[in-house]
């Protein structure tokens, strides 16, 4: 079932267009993780997918309506966003900060209801963050901020889950939790997943669809095993690649 659309997306920015042209279609379950280089427009394309900015031209659909005719609480409750933890530094609680999750079915001004509680509670139980409720976010570790930007997420109960690099300058370990987390969200939820993702490694392991940016443009689309080769890896990123029997992609100079 289509879930997401774009069609013919562009911005511009001083007359310089920052992504052009750019279309794919996303199913219900889909895990689709994007790539490229630095400056190859991989967060403006989540930004104008999330209508966090407006398209220059084409446009973006969600269960086939213009994201445009969304209300902000009824886009709310279609697509989370979870941007890098260092972006926030509010002295707030674990558990207010996946409560915030809970704001698109809340009136202004309205108190958490014990069932907004309960929602948080699972959400925090199934990232593994529950004993963590209390501590101050700014407190916890890169790993531990993740997982809690990722209840959030759940706390919100959308179909589709938009992440900004969650695990930039994580360590291995964390960064194998991180995608341990949202893999199970995945296949357990059927929760559409759209992932910017600079190790190819873990794309490769991850994700089922991959969208390939170069200079803002769209190179590449489709089934992951299709689009991460040697030939187009090498084409995309300008350096040399191999692909182990494990499937670890080595890049070199």
């Amino acid at each position: 079932m289509e879930i997401l659309k774009a069609e013919h997306i562009s911005l511009k920015a001083k007359e310089k267009f920052i992504i052009k042209d750019i279309s794919f279609t996303l199913e219900k379950g889909d895990f689709c993780c994007v790539v490229g280089m630095n400056g190859s427009g991989k967060s403006t394309l989540m930004k104008c997918l999330c209508r966090a900015v407006d398209t220059s031209e084409g446009s973006v659909f969600i269960r086939e309506k213009n994201i445009k005719k969304y209300s902000v609480k009824e886009l709310a409750k279609e697509v989370s966003v979870v941007f890098q933890s260092s972006d926030i530094n509010m002295d707030f609680s674990v558990l207010q900060i996946v409560l915030m999750g809970r704001m698109p079915y809340q009136k202004i001004f309205e108190r958490d209801k014990q069932e907004d509680l309960l929602i948080a509670e699972q959400a925090l139980r199934e990232t593994n963050t529950l004993h963590l409720k209390d501590r101050l976010f700014p407190s916890l570790s890169g790993g531990e901020k993740q997982r809690v930007l990722i209840a959030r997420s759940l706390c919100q109960n959308t179909p589709i889950m938009f992440l900004d690099e969650p695990i930039a300058s994580l360590d291995v370990k964390h960064q194998f939790e991180v995608m341990e987390l949202l893999h199970r969200i995945n296949q357990e939820k059927q929760v559409s997943i759209l992932l910017i993702l600079h190790d190819l490694s873990l794309a490769l392991q991850y994700s089922n669809k991959v969208i390939a940016l170069k200079h803002g443009e769209m190179k590449q689309f489709g089934a992951t095993n299709n689009i991460l080769t040697k030939e187009n890896i090498e084409s995309l990123f300008e350096v040399k690649a191999e692909i182990t029997n494990n499937n670890n992609i080595i890049l070199t100079h």
